[in-house]
């Protein structure tokens, strides 16, 4: 059993205050957070709370090194060009540029020129109230984080389930006490998802059979009774290929399936056409493996399926997740306790920056002055109506738009100039092509602006600079939480430095742009200020799934702890545990037989009712009718001319110790694991001459990097895995070897149904620092032809009597690749048009100067504030 600590801190305190960790993962802890004259002196996780159980990971204890960090960016940032250095500003002086930055952007170029970029990791006020003020500034430009992250799989649940919106998990991670079997693809959830990873362990101690699909054989994996370690974007085939067992074995559900599953029949010879000693020679899976992993998920039931991003960042991930999906309902161990196909991180609610704006005409009431006060002054101004679409070129016109769009839009200014970009995090550092995207800033962003903790490689490309509050500075909404969970945290402190939140930023700009009465929800003592809890409650009213959840029912001071599973449309159905047994309020499992899908007449919101393996919805946006395997846009059977100079395959993922920028600036989590690594298979490193520990250097078409080598049989020796999220701006590591490996992620071509780029396969060559790249690449050639040929059908094919398509991906983006922004590796720039570029750079971080507004100011590191 797992330790269970009390959650009593040995330091002097003299008030405790019960909150929930705020996105450092999606697994949303209870915390007790310890404070003694206002000041945090400990952090412990809450026995009381039904998920973490008392327990923290390193990112959630080591909270405490960012609430009083030195590196944060802890005042008002302003400088009229890149070139420039920051100087500091009043918070005044600081709204006044970026309105007028603003106000110029629009009068010259539109107000679709301004591109909003808001993340998961950022609290819902500004991912609401950004999204607001994007449609009264009239952008149809305001992206989210999802096709970046791990949203893909939420759209292929959409389609093959239904779903309002994202199809989101079905049942939460404690209910995996009541499975028989668990099968985790993409999820290194020891790692990411700590504490949730409890919930597994101890469905095995249970009796469940664990079954783990990744291509790295990670210590989550080591907990597995079955381990199936894959090559990259091919789950498809592998679930196929176990599909294909249980049919011919007939150990699938056929009362569940003759009721409630559409298109079976018409996939079999797809299915036929993938039995295990195919797919072995697709996916590395010995055909043994995938027969006992079919088997013991077959006849172990319930059955539970989970996973996370490397499902997610592949060129075929809807039919990667239409598949395992499929194979769930083939057990029909779905709306059952134990059962339940329950994606991590794809969580978030349906949200709605307010139904008022759908009028979009009505006029504006009252001119908000500067101070955030009403001038008495009345608007005629009318909203404005979407003068261009949005750029985008996934294939569902419905969620987020994709960050990885607007590196090419932004650079070329086609089809339309975009001139400005709003967002928060390090957004900047995780886009793929990154040299591109930096440079694209350098030359063509008026109006850069940044909601910021620390100085990172995305303050760096910053025109202004806001700094925003810590979790434990505010209160708000845990919004993205794993099991359809919202939780509440709390203000524990007054707020450090010059600190202010999201939705300050949000409302302070609006103002100036005389957009102010549109965001009412004000601070009494302040209002140019926002009222957290009254934003809240404003934006999740909106939608009839999250009615009932705000700050009166989600206060782990004041209610159950645990936050509540929506939907819970209404504050009794929040208040209510709806489900004998269930330890959290709220839906505990959804598509129960005996209940329709909330606000339909449905089990299954589909067209037919049924779970639609085949998709005609699909069919009609231009993606495949039925899934099935296809291969990513960079792998050594779709680009053949690539794998000759980049013969392995590149994963990446994330590691313990960081979750985006947040755990990389904190010296205790950076001491866990403190170099940005690279995991090369021991026989790939004899081959290459490589040494555990060596500086190595990393090659894509898009870039290279440097890191140290970890020579492990973690990962499969055709595969590199790098981790992610990494900075050359932080500070306690060597810039060089910390370049984010996003870097070497191609933009261009990627998943063509949500646009998420494929971080889980990419090719690359690796040698050692200082070995000559010709050498080394035709030792690696040599090496790599030593392993089997892929059995992979690149034309179309027939099959009893049936025309099959090939199983390529539809590479139209090839087109568009060619004649893109691309970086030189010879001349080290971005080359466009015959033009040379300079791509994105590192540079010594920038001292900041004292604000010529406020020559009086204490210099960066003193602080007038609490944190002190």
């Amino acid at each position: 059993m797992t330790l269970r600590p009390s959650g009593q801190s040995l330091r002097k305190y003299d008030k405790v205050v019960a909150t929930t960790c705020n996105n450092m993962c999606e697994s949303a802890c209870g915390m007790l957070v310890y404070v003694m004259d206002g000041k945090i002196v400990d952090i412990k996780g809450d026995p009381e709370h039904p998920g973490s159980r008392g327990s923290l990971c390193c990112k959630g204890s080591g909270q405490m090194q960012h609430i009083y960090n030195p590196l944060r960016v802890k005042y008002p940032m302003v400088r009229e060009s890149l070139d420039q250095e920051f100087r500091r500003a009043s918070w005044e002086a600081a709204l006044d540029f970026a309105a007028e930055r603003l106000q110029r952007l629009k009068d010259e170029y539109g107000p679709e020129a301004l591109y909003i970029q808001r993340t998961g990791r950022s609290d819902l006020n500004w991912k609401e109230g950004a999204a607001r003020f994007g449609k009264l500034f009239g952008t149809p430009n305001v992206a989210g984080q999802g096709p970046i992250c791990c949203e893909s799989p939420g759209v292929a649940a959409h389609y093959l389930f239904g779903a309002r919106e994202l199809g989101r998990l079905m049942n939460p991670s404690q209910d995996w006490i009541n499975s028989k079997c668990i099968l985790v693809a993409g999820s290194h959830m020891g790692a990411t998802e700590v504490t949730t990873m409890n919930w597994i362990l101890d469905a095995r101690e249970n009796g469940a059979k664990i079954i783990w699909v990744d291509p790295r054989f990670h210590p989550s994996m080591a907990k597995a009774d079955i381990a199936l370690q894959l090559r990259p974007n091919t789950d498809s085939a592998l679930g196929m290929a176990m599909i294909n067992v249980i049919l011919k074995e007939d150990l699938y559900n056929h009362e569940f399936v003759e009721k409630w599953v559409k298109g079976l029949d018409e996939w079999w010879p797809l299915i036929d056409d993938m039995p295990p000693e195919r797919a072995e020679k697709i996916t590395w899976v010995p055909r043994e493996r995938i027969v006992e992993a079919a088997r013991a998920f077959a006849t172990n039931t319930p059955a539970s399926m989970t996973g996370c991003l490397g499902t997610a960042q592949s060129y075929n991930s809807n039919n990667t997740n239409r598949v395992w999906g499929a194979l769930l309902a083939l057990t029909g161990s779905i709306g059952v306790p134990g059962g339940g196909w329950n994606w991590l991180h794809n969580c978030r609610p349906p949200l709605n920056p307010g139904r008022d704006l759908s009028e979009v005409r009505r006029p504006l009431k009252t001119a908000f002055t500067a101070g955030g006060r009403p001038s008495g002054e009345r608007l005629t101004e009318e909203l404005p109506r979407l003068k261009r679409p949005c750029i985008s070129n996934k294939l569902v016109p419905w969620a987020d738009i994709s960050a990885a769009n607007f590196a090419n839009a932004i650079f070329t200014q086609k089809p339309y100039p975009v001139r400005g970009v709003w967002w928060n995090g390090n957004m900047l550092a995780q886009m793929p092509n990154t040299h591109k995207y930096s440079s694209a800033f350098r030359h063509n962003v008026d109006i850069a602006i940044h909601n910021s903790f620390h100085p990172n490689f995305t303050y760096q490309h910053a025109h202004v600079a806001f700094p925003i509050t810590s979790a434990f500075e505010r209160e708000g909404l845990v919004h993205h939480g794993n099991n359809r969970l919202m939780s509440w945290y709390n203000k524990c402190i007054d707020e450090n430095w010059e600190c202010r939140n999201d939705i300050d930023v949000v409302i302070g700009i609006a103002d100036r742009l005389g957009l102010g009465d549109w965001f009412p929800c004000r601070d009494e003592m302040d209002p140019a200020r926002g009222d957290q809890a009254a934003w809240v409650k404003f934006f999740n009213q909106q939608d009839q799934f999250t009615a009932g959840c705000y700050k009166e029912t989600l206060d782990p001071r004041t209610t159950p702890k645990g936050g509540v599973m929506w939907p819970a449309g209404t504050e009794e159905e929040a208040m209510s545990y709806q489900t004998p047994g269930a330890s959290v309020r709220g839906t505990w499992i959804m598509y129960r037989e005996e209940e329709n899908y909330p606000g339909t007449d449905k089990r299954f919101p589909t067209p037919s009712g049924k779970i639609e393996i085949a998709s005609d919805a699909l069919r009609d946006l231009g993606w495949d009718y039925l899934p099935q395997h296809r291969e990513g846009g960079h792998t050594p059977v779709s680009a053949t001319e690539e794998f000759s100079e980049h013969p392995f395959v590149l994963c990446t993922g994330r590691i313990v110790s960081s979750f985006h920028e947040m755990g990389h600036w904190w010296p205790w989590t950076d001491e866990l694991e403190p170099d940005r690594f690279i995991q090369i298979h021991p026989d790939t490193a004899a081959v290459l001459e490589i040494a555990d520990g060596d500086l190595v250097i990393v090659d894509s078409r898009q870039a290279e990097i440097e890191g140290f080598a970890w020579v492990t049989a973690e990962t499969d020796p055709r595969q590199i895995w790098i981790c992610c999220s990494t900075d050359e701006y932080q500070l306690f590591v060597p810039p060089s070897t910390n370049r984010n490996v996003s870097f070497l992620i191609d933009d261009v071509v990627n998943d063509p149904v949500y646009n998420q780029a494929e971080f889980k396969a990419q090719l690359v060559m690796i040698r050692k620092k200082g070995s000559d790249r010709g050498w080394a690449l035709e030792r690696a050639r040599n090496y790599i032809a030593t392993f089997p040929d892929y059995q992979v059908n690149p034309e179309s094919f027939y099959h009893e009597g049936q025309t099959m398509d090939g199983e390529l991906g539809h590479y139209t983006n090839r087109v568009a690749q060619e004649n893109a922004p691309r970086w030189d590796p010879v001349s080290e720039k971005i080359i466009h048009e015959g033009r040379e570029y300079e791509p994105g750079y590192y540079r010594a971080p920038i001292t900041p100067s004292r604000s010529s507004e406020d020559e009086n100011a204490p210099a960066l590191g003193e602080s007038p504030g609490a944190g002190r």
